[in-house]
């Protein structure tokens, strides 16, 4: 970055710091960001999550993360009003060039704190639609009203997926101009590059043998990441295929209710959670999955769905968001008609049966990677994103 831009200080707002995809982003990207001469602060809430946070990491980065108690996920007049005034006061203080928002919280009371501080340039980055089919009217109604009205107080939306995009314009909620797609980047190499001959202390400690065939889901357990539809079908599918298990990796508040499920299923002895995994394990523990699952209700696009392809693991998931744009249906995976059980149940089947077939799916997988999800990508184009932005103010 030249001399004069080195100055420009931006303030990256994130509701929650637990592990998973949307906190990497911010994190690889500010981390980037702070590396090219830019002066990044982070902004998030008090870390409440049973899915783990990722304040370590920042701290081994040395970028700082400021704490507001106040910013949470659940919508709470109170909180929600404070929190904005409180923004506010620290936007103005410091007196940042760009604010970028992430999240539908932090997207909300980050856009409004910084319009009515009158930063120059405001960006909202979208990882996953806040309104989707499975809401009731209602709500669905409520949150497409709040981002359309969000969507008039900044600049740029940064989108992960295409088809979020779309949906969007569909939807009104900001004309296709405003819009620009910058896929979610993780360290490529760590995956493209693992060794999976030395994974048997894994095994060991997951109880997983050479002869077990293993299906995995990766994501916090939550009611939106679909765990019981797969469930449904993996009761279904030990009965046929005896020496199938399931890895459940992640943790989170819907734990207690899938354990029940498990229990009443007499299903203990085959599904493994495994809790809360580094980020730097996650290419030793797909090295253990034959077959990567994804139910889902609500998902921009799971960096996951990329990490498997690189490391050659056929993906099953329900059609739904960005999932299409990485999977294509017969060739690296298979797309579910979303909450179609037995439809999902008899692809899983098929696939674990014809071992020809998952062959060729794991092949194609690793050689028809469409797009660059690369930390230094994802960075270049956030960069060139605030370079064009202020290069108009």
């Amino acid at each position: 970055m030249n001399n004069s831009n080195t100055k420009k200080k931006i303030l990256h707002i994130i509701t929650l710091f637990s592990i998973g995809g949307a906190t990497e982003n911010t994190i690889y990207t500010v981390d980037g960001l702070i590396k090219k001469g830019y002066d990044v602060d982070i902004i998030t809430g008090p870390n409440i999550s049973s899915e783990g946070s990722m304040y370590d990491v920042c701290k081994k980065l040395n970028i700082p993360v400021f704490t507001f108690k106040h910013l949470k996920r659940k919508i709470s007049l109170f909180s929600d009003i404070l929190v904005i005034f409180q923004l506010y006061l620290f936007i103005k203080k410091n007196k940042y060039d760009i604010v970028h928002t992430h999240s539908s919280k932090a997207g909300v009371v980050g856009r409004v704190a910084a319009w009515i501080a009158k930063t120059s340039i405001i960006i909202h980055h979208n990882h996953a639609n806040p309104y989707h089919r499975f809401q009731n009217w209602f709500v669905r109604k409520f949150y497409k009203i709040i981002e359309k009205t969000a969507a008039l107080l900044c600049d740029k939306i940064v989108s992960v997926t295409y088809t979020i995009v779309d949906e969007m314009v569909k939807d009104k909620i900001a004309p296709k101009e405003k819009f620009i797609v910058i896929r979610s980047g993780f360290d490529v190499g760590k995956f493209e590059k693992f060794n999976s001959t030395n994974n048997y202390k894994l095994k060991n400690r997951f109880g997983i043998t050479d002869n077990d065939i293993v299906l995995g889901k990766i994501a916090r357990l939550s009611v939106i990441k679909g765990h019981i539809y797969l469930l449904q079908a993996f009761e279904k599918i030990s009965k046929q295929i005896p020496n199938v298990k399931l890895l459940l990796v992640g943790d989170g508040e819907n734990k207690t209710k899938l354990l029940k499920f498990i229990d009443n299923k007499k299903l203990n002895d085959k599904i493994i959670f495994t809790g809360l995994i580094p980020t730097n394990e996650m290419p030793a523990v797909i090295s253990l999955i034959n077959i990567v699952v994804h139910t889902a209700l609500l998902e921009g696009l799971p960096r996951v769905f990329t990490q498997a392809q690189l490391m050659g693991k056929p993906i099953i998931s329900f059609d739904l968001d960005g999932a299409h744009e990485v999977i294509e249906d017969g060739k690296n995976g298979y797309l579910i008609k979303p909450l179609n059980i037995e439809m999902l149940t008899n692809k899983i089947i098929d696939l674990v049966s014809n071992i020809n077939k998952a062959k060729d799916f794991s092949i194609y997988a690793k050689n028809n990677i469409k797009d660059d999800f690369s930390i230094g990508t994802m960075v270049e184009k956030n960069h060139k994103l605030y370079q064009e932005l202020l290069k108009n103010h």
